[in-house]
């Protein structure tokens, strides 16, 4: 496989990648939305719709750890083969890294002891308590990692060779 080859897959592994970042992750949100208005709407309690809706999340996690380590190797690939990067590469890169770093957060820092105190949430104050501070948390983690992604997959639009259907060179 030449350096050609796998600049292609690094770009293709990318975009997969930061599909799922951003725009599942933001179906995922919009989706838990609506089910616990929904729930709210046949008179369940907030915090009661949102518990239910806690496995999605908990599922989705691993879904974006894995989008994330697929970035993650996508944008070394990309790095490997780059003799210079430009500045646009490098904020790229740094966007990247902080979506990668956000999902691991996400994944390995919030959705771990918020499974844990989930059966607790409607017996335990404290454990609901607990929830409720880890849950805010998580919508700025997980919010950064749908802004992260977005910022990442725009960026190369503004690049030399963004010029939206046209030849290069040609104005």
């Amino acid at each position: 496989m030449n350096w050609r080859s796998i600049g292609t897959l690094s770009r293709v592994l990318r975009l997969i990648a930061l599909s799922v970042l951003f725009a599942g992750s933001a179906a995922i949100v919009f989706a838990a939305i609506t089910l616990v208005k929904a729930a709210q709407a046949q008179g369940v309690p907030v915090a009661e719709a949102a518990n239910a809706n806690a496995p999605l999340f908990i599922q989705f996690s691993k879904v974006a750890l894995a989008a994330g380590m697929v970035l993650l190797l996508a944008e070394c690939l990309d790095f490997a083969g780059s003799r210079r990067p430009s500045k646009l590469t490098v904020a790229r890169y740094v966007s990247s890294l902080l979506c990668v770093a956000t999902t691991m957060i996400f994944a390995f820092g919030i959705v771990p002891p918020l499974e844990q105190l989930r059966p607790r949430v409607k017996t335990d104050p404290a454990a609901h308590a607990e929830f409720h501070k880890l849950h805010e948390v998580s919508r700025m983690i997980f919010g950064s990692t749908i802004l992260l992604a977005l910022v990442s997959l725009v960026i190369p639009a503004f690049g030399p060779d963004a010029g939206c259907g046209r030849e290069q060179g040609a104005g």
